[in-house]
């Protein structure tokens, strides 16, 4: 599991954030970073996020190294979904990319059924934390069922806290944000399922990356 490249909300102060940023330059090497380590240890599935910051590092992956199939799962989104504040009074939603827009991405890519041409978050209010939980909860389970206690090598492009509360739910048995310290953009974290139990293998590792490529923990 991986956090998406820097995106231009990474690099921008929170008064400056959009509900659905591109990569930035770096972001972009940092993906291409990760093509080039993905080539070595070789991946049978690529499942990401339908925000843009996932779906651009996706690409360029996968404009590196060949991946035999690609995914994009509707439900693997960052916490809270596709969204902004323009101002201390509330908070506006987003529809998000619509279908063709993720196709023109990563047009050999197979997308959930449910991503229509209005948006993947279209008619969607802000998740609540509950919400977050139950689905990443749900994810996990996906995850299991779809590819179960097999040899398949799956790389999944997901967001920041989403990876925390799913890391937490796999290896503890909670939902806790706090256990984990930051997680860089690009950063890996690797997990085996035995049909049983999670192992963690690496938590949050930048081995792959430049030193100057590494970049911190904002969503």
């Amino acid at each position: 599991m991986v956090r998406h490249a820097e995106s231009e909300n990474n690099a921008s102060p929170p008064w400056q954030r959009v509900a659905d940023p591109n990569i930035t330059s770096l972001g972009r090497l940092q993906a291409e970073a990760l093509g080039d380590w993905i080539t070595g240890v070789g991946v049978d599935v690529l499942v990401t996020s339908p925000f843009r910051r996932a779906l651009q590092t996706s690409e360029r992956i996968s404009a590196i190294s060949p991946i035999k199939q690609m995914l994009v799962w509707h439900n693997v989104f960052e916490r809270g979904g596709c969204y902004s504040r323009h101002s201390a009074a509330g908070i506006r939603s987003h529809p998000g990319l619509g279908r063709t827009s993720i196709q023109n991405v990563l047009p050999t890519a197979i997308l959930d059924p449910s991503i229509g041409e209005d948006g993947w978050w279209s008619g969607c209010l802000k998740e609540s934390d509950a919400e977050a939980k139950k689905r990443a909860d749900s994810v996990i389970n996906r995850m299991i069922n779809s590819f179960g206690a097999g040899p398949t090598k799956v790389f999944a492009i997901l967001h920041a806290d989403l990876l925390k509360l799913m890391v937490g739910r796999m290896l503890f048995g909670v939902f806790e944000l706090g256990i984990f310290g930051p997680f860089a953009n690009a950063a890996v974290t690797k997990l085996d399922f035995d049909g049983r139990v999670w192992r963690l293998d690496w938590l949050n590792s930048i081995s792959h990356l430049n030193p100057k490529l590494i970049t911190g923990d904002r969503k």
